[in-house]
C-alpha cells in the first residue's frame, strides 16, 4: 500500500467521523427539545387544572344567623356514624344469637390442635408449626370467651373460660413436667401427646358443659353425634315406658 491510498483512507475516515458527528449533534438538538416542550405543556396543564383556594365571603354586616347557614354542617359525619353502629350491632346481635354455634366451632378448633399433637408426635409437624397453629386458636378463644360473656355474664362462665383456655395453653411444645428428683424434664414426642391429650380433653370437657347448661348439645364429631341421638331416643323410650307404667298404675 503507497502513501497515496494511506492518505486517501485517512481522509475518508476523517469525513465519515465528521458526518457521524453532525447527525447525532442534530438528533440530540431535536430530542432535547422534545423533552423541553413536553415539560412546558405538562407545567401548563398542572397549573390550569389546579383548584384555586379561595377564602370563604364574608359579608359585611351579616348576621349570625346568616353566618350559620353558610357554615357547613356535618350531618353526613353523624349518620354514617350511627349507620357504622347499626351494622356492629347487627353483628354482635347475630352473632350473640349463634353462640352455641360459636362455641362447637371452637371446640372443633380444639380438637384440630389434637391432630396436630399427633402429627408432631409422628414427626410430621415441628414445634414452631404446633406453636404457630397454637397461637391462632388461643386468639380465637379469647374473642370467643368475649362474645360469650357478653351473652352470659356470668362469672362461673369467665372463670371456666379463662380454666379452658389455660388448658390449651399448656399444650405449648416444648412440653416439660417438674420432678422431684431431676428437675424439670422435657418431654419426649409419645410422652408429650400424652400430656397434651389430657389438657385437650380437659379443655373440651369445660366447653361441653358451657354448652348443655345453656341447652345446646356439644355433639361435633361423627362418633358424639350418633352417640347423642341414640341417648335421645333412649330417652324418649324411657319418658314413653314411664307414662305407660303411670296409665297401667292408675287402672
Amino acid at each position: 500500500m503507497d502513501v497515496i491510498t494511506l492518505v486517501v483512507l485517512l481522509i475518508g475516515i476523517v469525513v465519515a467521523v465528521g458526518i457521524s458527528a453532525f447527525l447525532v449533534s442534530r438528533m440530540m438538538q431535536s430530542y432535547t427539545r422534545e423533552i423541553y416542550q413536553v415539560l412546558e405543556s405538562t407545567i401548563a396543564e398542572s397549573r390550569s387544572v389546579a383548584p384555586v383556594q379561595t377564602a370563604p365571603e364574608v359579608t359585611e354586616g351579616a348576621n349570625e344567623s346568616e353566618l350559620k347557614l353558610k357554615t357547613p354542617q356535618k350531618t353526613k359525619v353523624t349518620k354514617n356514624e350511627e349507620e357504622l353502629l347499626e351494622q356492629l350491632r347487627s353483628i354482635i346481635n347475630e352473632r350473640m344469637g349463634k353462640i352455641l354455634d360459636e362455641a362447637k366451632e371452637k371446640k372443633k378448633r380444639i380438637l384440630t390442635l389434637l391432630d396436630f399433637a399427633r402429627g408432631y408426635a409422628l414427626g410430621y409437624v415441628t414445634e414452631d408449626d404446633y406453636n404457630a397453629f397454637l397461637v391462632k386458636v388461643l386468639n380465637e378463644l379469647e374473642e370467643f370467651k368475649r362474645l360469650w360473656l357478653m351473652k352470659f355474664p356470668a362469672k362461673k362462665d369467665k372463670e371456666q373460660l379463662e380454666l379452658m383456655i389455660t388448658y390449651v395453653s399448656k399444650t405449648k411444645l416444648p412440653l416439660a413436667i417438674k420432678t422431684k428428683d431431676k428437675g424439670t424434664i422435657v418431654l419426649k414426642h409419645e410422652e408429650a401427646l400424652i400430656k397434651m391429650t389430657e389438657y385437650i380433653n380437659s379443655a373440651v370437657s369445660i366447653l361441653d358443659d358451657l354448652i348443655e347448661k345453656r341447652g345446646g348439645d356439644p355433639a361435633v364429631t361423627p362418633l358424639e353425634i350418633r352417640l347423642s341421638n341414640e341417648v335421645r331416643k333412649l330417652q324418649e323410650k324411657v319418658k314413653k315406658l314411664e307414662a305407660r307404667l303411670e296409665e297401667l298404675s292408675a287402672i
